[in-house]
């Protein structure tokens, strides 16, 4: 069998100070002082971004979350709403002013006793939390943004 001489090669590992002849510069260089510090610098800010889109992307489950929660508690409170009696009161206020007027006590009694109280602060809690999520969602994707632009730009 023949063999190609050029797959089969040997190399002899020589000592490092016979290697200095065929390396041109043997001492490195020493980089600038403040590479240092632009890494260190680079490093933290990209720490940063990875702390906002976290935060972002909890925000953000938490902004689809309560969404679908406030949408399903407005669907609760029109039903509710619906089904109580307050409407009919509401529509006395129109047709008998004079009576309402005299007896406004009364009435506003009534009406907050015929009100569904409950599906009410259900859906305004959740409304809340909605702009809760929203607020810190869009403050932490301007972060976000801002910080993607300065690691962009050096």
């Amino acid at each position: 069998m023949h063999q190609k001489w050029g797959l089969c090669r040997i190399y002899i590992q020589r000592p490092m100070d016979e290697n200095k002849h065929f390396i041109p510069e043997m001492n490195p260089k020493k980089p600038p002082r403040r590479l240092f510090w632009a890494i260190i610098k680079r490093l933290k800010l990209e720490k940063n971004l990875k702390t906002f889109r976290g935060k972002f992307s909890f925000f953000l489950a938490a902004l689809v979350i309560f969404g679908i929660l406030a949408v399903a508690a407005f669907f609760a409170l029109k039903t509710e709403l619906v089904n109580s009696e307050s409407g009919s009161l509401f529509s006395l206020i129109f047709s008998d002013t004079l009576i309402v007027l005299a007896y406004y006590k009364y009435f506003i009694l009534a009406v907050l006793e015929s009100m569904p109280v409950v599906p009410i602060l259900i859906s305004f809690i959740t409304l809340a939390l909605v702009m809760f999520s929203l607020k810190f969602a869009v403050g932490y994707h301007e972060k976000m943004s801002a910080v993607s632009q300065l690691i962009k730009n050096k």
